[in-house]
């Protein structure tokens, strides 16, 4: 009787066809990811090109100074699911960066093919894109809440991915590379309070004070890692921010109505706004010791003295003492002596806020009161606020009077920023 043979398959015929089954997959895998990449490149390239399209039909129809729509709340481009746009425009030219599932590309107003990459100060999508450089370490890009607006010059939408865990409550603020702070900051949420010593951000208790501007420096610095006293480019970052909300705004449109200028009521934090990406930053009213009406912040720019400004290199108010802050400047907001140093002017490119620049100083926008006296040396520390008086008050006011290092009253606190 002879031996049976088998009709199943060898090893090395098993692994044969395994081996082709892997190749015949991997091809199809990446025939798969092939169609599906040109399908995501088509997608975004479609909304960039009916993006580029909506812009000049907007160019054709518009009877106002500038031929693009403002900011991208009046672009009103229609996008694929996904698709997320930043959008940067002057009166007459525009870029667009559309982001969608990791991919990047843009056009302008000079140049409407879609390109791979981002506008200049754009930010790349987080998952990196085909060209994007991954974000500093630290940083994320900053969301942006529900009917936000981010169009102000320098605006980078990058925030740190953290805040300190000490000193109570931090919120993050969006960059903005006009006030040299591309990358965004921690800040705390409310001027401190003194709690066991710390300077503690927090919805209860006295405000720390009184206190002169070299004991804030100290306790801001104590709170945690690498903390400081809040600086006057910090102060310009989150005062512009909320400048650009239309939701601060008495009359739901930037530019239109007021911004508030304080709180009459007795509730501690006083007054709100809204950044750009959805967090809230508070500020006291009144001149009772639950309040910090005036904050102390420092100034580090050119001639910067211990965060002070001497007499000499103050700008010069338009009568004795003071003046409506705005009727000043010329170059938005620079300080005269110095350049790269902001302090003063909201409209940052955006002319729905020019008629506030000569406004009476009941709009929430600003006040100048300065020590300004030509060739003296001494020094003067910068307070921000004077919520307590509608008259003086609003986000960009600014005293520069009796505020020297040994200065202190009950109405001035700080906070710490990061």
């Amino acid at each position: 009787m002879g031996i049976k043979k088998s009709n199943g398959f060898t090893i090395v015929e098993l692994l044969i066809i395994i081996v082709i089954i892997g190749i015949l997959a991997a091809i199809t895998i990446v025939a798969f990811n092939g169609v599906t990449m040109k399908a995501r490149v088509a997608v975004i390239q479609s909304d960039l090109s009916g993006a580029t399209t909506e812009l000049e039909m907007y160019s054709l129809k518009s009877s106002s100074t500038s031929a693009y729509p403002s900011n991208i709340d009046d672009a009103n481009l229609d996008a694929s699911p996904g698709t997320v746009y930043q959008y940067t425009a002057t009166s007459n030219s525009y870029c667009l960066t559309a982001s969608n599932s990791g991919l990047d590309y843009y056009a302008s107003s000079s140049n409407r093919v879609p390109t791979s990459g981002v506008c200049v100060n754009h930010i790349p999508s987080s998952s990196g894109g085909n060209s994007a450089p991954a974000l500093p370490a630290g940083y994320q890009a900053a969301p942006v809440a529900s009917g936000a607006s981010t169009n102000f010059n320098g605006y980078a939408a990058v925030q740190p991915i953290t805040c300190p865990a000490n000193g109570g409550s931090w919120i993050k603020v969006p960059g903005n590379s006009l006030y040299n702070k591309p990358n965004g900051f921690c800040v705390q949420q409310y001027a401190a309070a003194n709690v066991g010593g710390v300077a503690t951000s927090q919805n209860t208790g006295n405000k720390w004070a009184p206190i002169t501007v070299p004991n804030a420096i100290t306790a801001a610095g104590a709170v945690d890692t690498n903390t400081h006293l809040f600086t006057e480019e910090e102060w310009m970052t989150v005062a512009t921010n909320i400048a650009a909300q239309a939701s601060n705004w008495s009359g739901g449109a930037v530019g239109n109505g007021t911004l508030s200028t304080g709180s009459s009521t007795s509730t501690h934090g006083g007054v709100s706004f809204t950044l750009s990406n959805g967090q809230a930053i508070y500020f006291d009213t009144g001149s009772g010791s639950y309040y910090s009406s005036n904050e102390w912040t420092c100034y580090t720019g050119p001639s910067a003295s211990n965060c002070g400004l001497a007499a000499q290199d103050q700008p010069k108010p338009g009568n004795a003492l003071y003046t409506d802050q705005f009727n000043l400047f010329t170059s938005f907001g620079a300080l005269p002596t110095t350049s790269g140093y902001y302090y003063g002017d909201p409209r940052y490119g955006n002319n729905a806020l020019t008629p506030f620049v000569t406004s009476t100083r009941t709009k929430g926008l600003g006040y100048l009161r300065s020590s300004y006296a030509a060739g003296s040396g001494t020094v003067f520390n910068f307070s921000r606020g004077a919520w307590n008086g509608a008259a003086t008050s609003g986000l960009f006011s600014l005293y520069m009077y009796t505020q020297q290092a040994s200065f202190s009253h009950a109405t001035y606190g700080f906070r710490a920023a990061k």
